[in-house]
């Protein structure tokens, strides 16, 4: 037993003083992703049309825009979907209907790639009460 002790002492002395090569495979990196963000709702009122712009930060990240419409400004109705671009960084997009004869209200809810979901601010229309 003594004999093996010793053996097992100087194979561990051996191994810890070993020196590996550097390794030709990379460690794996880990990133952190962020979450797409609708900034910059942008309403116009132009020939009978309702334009919506807004842009997107971590876009790439960003699956699908429902684009939603409230005639009292609580309750929202989705009336379009648009699908993300997968560019990366910024992106813009845009969205049209006709106009109606009354207020309407919008917001752009985002789902990103892992289903997560984020609302833009609201922004309103009126095209009664043109300037």
């Amino acid at each position: 037993m003594t004999k093996f002790y010793a053996l097992a002492v100087i194979a561990a002395f051996k191994l810890a003083s070993f020196q590996a090569a550097p390794p030709t495979t990379p460690l794996l990196a880990f990133s952190i992703v962020k979450p797409a963000k609708v900034v910059n709702l942008h309403a116009e009122l132009k020939q009978q049309k309702v334009f919506l712009n807004w842009g997107v930060l971590e876009n790439e990240t960003a699956d699908q825009f429902a684009i939603e419409k409230s005639l009292d400004g609580k309750n929202f109705q989705v009336t379009a979907l648009a699908f993300g671009s997968d560019m990366p960084g910024k992106y813009e997009y845009k969205f049209f209907e006709k106009a109606g004869k009354q207020k309407v209200s919008y917001r752009i809810r985002l789902v990103n790639k892992d289903r997560k979901e984020e609302y833009s601010e609201v922004i309103t229309v009126d095209p009664s009460n043109r300037s």
